[in-house]
């Protein structure tokens, strides 16, 4: 059962929402702010239901103080005042609450808020328990995986292998570059989401980049068979960060390799639209099931998980974050067995205002 700390001063209105939230809730209350720290320290309420006006420190203070508090600080807090002005809500937004309520409530609207609120903490549990674990898996699988790759590689380098022993030492050294790429895609999707990969802004010229990855991706996708044909059309320059601009563009080129068939050709067009840059990116190959057209920048989403192969749809989805974070987009056009063509769309130079 959920746990809600009740914080008022008044007795009365305390019973009030005891009879509200009756069997749906662990409800604890507390008489006074300085009361309700020391219950919610003990408790560790899910959310918290906090008077404003209480002698002793308000709800305004009592909710900073909560919010200073590592233990607490994750719970829901919903002000709850007879006074309603919006000098009053943005005061208790200010503070740290979460939502305001005003007396005399509803006492259906308020369960129901309470449980709006209660449900998002829960969603936002899930996801801060998946992003610590990512976190703690990455850190701690990495320097176990240096003792593989290390090793495997000076392996390659004898002579005296067999034939059969190779094999086995590249299967080795392929399957831990691949979980060390993974492994590294999550952690920049996860620092791009965060704010922690900070973007600068420098003059670029989308031609130059185009070339730059066209030549990365040619040594890291082996692909002799797949032609890359690169037409510029007009003045290409923008302002962006040309390390993460790198990053999704390689993004659809290797997409564009790997899905390309034998003596395929993959386009990469470089024009001026007027409203700035677009470097598009088309293959010939299956393309994108209609079905599956609208997950394909989700990540980890692919179209065919029983055979699945590699790919975890993590390198779409950071370039189309990456291309938000330039003001620009990322969208994709395709019909099934007609290949795909992806378009990155970046505003001009001093047009777009990068995200932090």
């Amino acid at each position: 059962m959920q746990r809600v700390l009740a914080v008022d001063d008044n007795p009365r209105n305390l019973r009030i929402i005891e009879k509200c939230l009756a069997g749906g809730f662990e409800l604890v209350t507390a008489l006074s702010g300085e009361e309700a720290l020391e219950i919610a320290r003990r408790f560790h309420p899910d959310l918290i239901l906090l008077d404003i006006m209480m002698t002793g420190i308000d709800g305004y203070e009592t909710c900073r103080r909560l919010r200073a508090s590592r233990a607490v600080a994750p719970c829901k807090i919903i002000m709850v005042s007879a006074r309603g002005g919006s000098a009053d809500r943005l005061a208790g937004y200010a503070a740290g609450a979460d939502d305001y309520v005003t007396k005399p409530f509803d006492p259906d609207e308020l369960v129901s808020k309470l449980k709006v609120y209660l449900r998002l903490k829960s969603v936002e549990e899930v996801d801060r328990l998946k992003s610590d674990l990512l976190g703690l898996l990455s850190h701690e699988t990495r320097t176990p995986l240096s003792g593989i790759l290390g090793p495997s590689a000076l392996l390659l380098d004898d002579p005296n292998l067999t034939a059969e022993q190779r094999e086995l030492v590249e299967m080795v050294c392929d399957s831990g570059t691949r979980l060390l790429s993974l492994i590294e895609k999550v952690m920049y999707l996860g620092e791009l989401k965060a704010g922690l990969a900070p973007l600068e802004s420098v003059p670029v010229d989308a031609r130059d980049l185009a070339s730059r990855c066209i030549a990365a991706a040619r040594r890291v996708v082996a692909r002799d068979d797949v032609v890359i044909e690169l037409d510029v059309e007009g003045a290409t320059q923008l302002d962006g960060d040309p390390r993460h601009l790198g990053f999704a563009l390689e993004a659809l080129l290797h997409n564009a390799l790997r899905l390309s068939p034998s003596s395929g050709v993959v386009r990469v067009h470089v024009r001026d639209c007027g409203a700035g840059s677009v470097i598009s990116v088309r293959d010939h190959g299956a393309g994108i099931a209609s079905e599956f057209g609208e997950h394909v920048f989700d990540e980890f989403v692919v179209e065919n998980i029983l055979n699945h192969g590699e790919g975890h749809g993590l390198s779409l989805a950071t370039a189309r974050l990456i291309a938000e974070r330039h003001g620009g987009r990322l969208t994709v056009q395709s019909e099934p067995g007609n290949g795909a063509e992806f378009s990155l769309q970046l505003p001009p130079r001093s047009a777009g205002a990068m995200a932090a």
